[in-house]
């Protein structure tokens, strides 16, 4: 089927005068009808081939761990944490940081903003992570972060992490001095201090100094204790400085739980966390594991393996530098840093009134308490060892003559 299809145009001509244009165009329908269905099939093959990458996701992979991440933004964010580029200056402390994000957090430290302001109460903060922390503790309770070994559930992921490792044994912070190891960087950052001596925690009072803020906190309440306000708990003889804290008390150790809180050491449940640990507190120089092949036991499972090495013989942990064995990968450390590291430089803490030197902070300090430099030791011969006298001969004929 055809038609015809007259189309006009003005246009200028000679002398300034317009001209008019007829143009008449045959038009086939049947041809203009398949070209529009098939103009019309080719946008819906292109709407569902769009569909169906816009329905596979795309999936971004971390060449250098586990992550994955479906938004390219994550996933670029992710990277960075491997890499120690930190390319976003702060222009009033010079303090560099690796991405947009946490330079504006901290430009907000500067500057005293808050944008992030919570909905129940007139607090502020200066992340969003703050914020959630924020109401997850004082507001909604919400404990997102749930164990799957027990019942256990935290506001945050961090605690769930260690709180696991209370399960695997896994203590992955290692003391560099000796065989110590932690479940996380707080324990260990405490335990340096009996190495190093540090006292960082000072009494406003006295001005006595102390390893651990809450050593120092019972020495405040005991010994300046009227200089301190006084809130007794109703349920157990605990001494609190701060009204605030004695609420926090209240609810974390004497409120009832509908959910039942199981001994870790033994079937017993209870419903009031203050009963638990008190509960489990007998449980505490209980020696639950016992070895097969000798008398010995003990409290943790951790020093049953390494004992249970002792009868095997068993040593898998190998040094890479010179093969030699050991029972605890703490030992290995040790070991190697101590014969294979070029740039381990031991620490040596002196006596303060001989100048002898210890490896370890506390075996100087109890050296310390008992020496006395103006008392000298006798030298001796033979490298140290008592020279026994021998006993003098005398002769027959002086015996004789006495």
């Amino acid at each position: 089927m055809e038609r015809q299809l007259f189309i006009l145009k003005a246009r200028p001509g000679d002398e300034g005068r317009d001209e008019i244009v007829l143009t008449i165009s045959n038009i086939n329908m049947k041809e203009q009808e398949d070209k529009s269905t098939s103009s019309q099939a080719d946008v819906e093959s292109a709407n569902s081939t769009k569909d169906e990458t816009k329905g596979a996701k795309q999936t971004f992979s971390c060449d250098t761990c586990t992550f994955t991440s479906s938004r390219a933004s994550s996933f670029n964010r992710h990277v960075k944490s491997h890499t120690s580029e930190k390319s976003h200056l702060c222009h009033l402390c010079l303090k560099t940081f690796r991405t947009v994000t946490l330079l504006r957090n901290h430009l907000n430290t500067h500057t005293g903003t808050r944008p992030y302001k919570c909905g129940d109460c007139d607090m502020a903060f200066v992340t969003s992570g703050e914020l959630v922390r924020h109401r997850r503790y004082k507001h909604t309770h919400e404990k997102p972060f749930k164990c799957s070994m027990c019942k256990y559930a935290s506001v945050e992921a961090s605690k769930l992490k260690r709180h696991i490792r209370s399960h695997t044994g896994e203590r992955p912070y290692q003391c560099s001095l000796c065989s110590y190891a932690s479940k996380d960087t707080y324990k260990l950052k405490r335990h340096m201090r009996t190495h190093s001596g540090e006292k960082p925690y000072e009494c406003h009072v006295c001005h006595a100094r102390f390893t651990q803020s809450g050593t120092m906190k019972i020495h405040v309440l005991q010994k300046h204790s009227e200089n301190v306000p006084k809130y007794e708990c109703p349920h157990c003889a605990t001494i609190i400085a701060r009204k605030s804290d004695l609420r926090v008390h209240l609810r974390n150790l004497h409120t009832y739980k509908a959910t039942e809180m199981k001994c870790r050491y033994c079937s017993s449940v209870f419903h009031e966390r203050y009963a638990l640990i008190q509960h489990q507190k007998t449980h505490k120089n209980e020696k639950r594991f016992k070895c097969e092949h000798c008398d010995y036991a003990c409290k943790q499972e951790r020093h049953m393996t390494a004992h249970v090495r002792t009868h095997t013989g068993e040593k898998p942990f190998a040094c890479p530098a010179c093969n030699k064995c050991f029972r605890q990968k703490q030992l290995l450390n040790v070991h190697f840093k101590k014969y294979h590291d070029p740039s381990f430089i031991p620490t040596v803490y002196e006596c303060p009134k001989c100048g002898k030197g210890f490896s370890r902070w506390n075996n100087m300090n109890r050296h310390s308490e008992k020496c006395d430099p103006a008392q000298k030791k006798p030298a001796t011969s033979g490298k140290g060892k008592n020279v026994k006298k021998k006993n003098q001969t005398v002769p027959k004929e002086a015996v004789k003559e006495a």
